[in-house]
């Protein structure tokens, strides 16, 4: 079972991590300049439920915000376990 949100499809994301040098300029500097730019993966906010959908129970990944949604009763035919 990959790591993907089974209601939203969200998963990792690819980001920068930004490295930078110098004072900032409201600090009396003359500005922050970037140096480097690495590529990361950002991980989505997942959790493993059990849900009830289509009168069988099944362990899912969740993201947090599909969790609130189900929770609140605004996804049909999904219920938690």
């Amino acid at each position: 079972m990959s790591r993907k949100c089974s209601l939203t499809g969200r998963s990792r994301m690819v980001v920068h991590r930004v490295t930078r040098r110098g004072r900032a300029r409201a600090a009396g500097g003359v500005g922050r300049k970037v140096t480097g730019k690495h590529r990361r993966v950002q991980k989505a906010n997942l959790q493993k439920k059990r849900v009830l959908t289509s009168g069988t129970v099944r362990t899912v990944w969740l993201s947090a915000r599909a969790l609130r949604s189900v929770t609140a009763g605004r996804v049909p035919g999904v219920q938690l376990r």
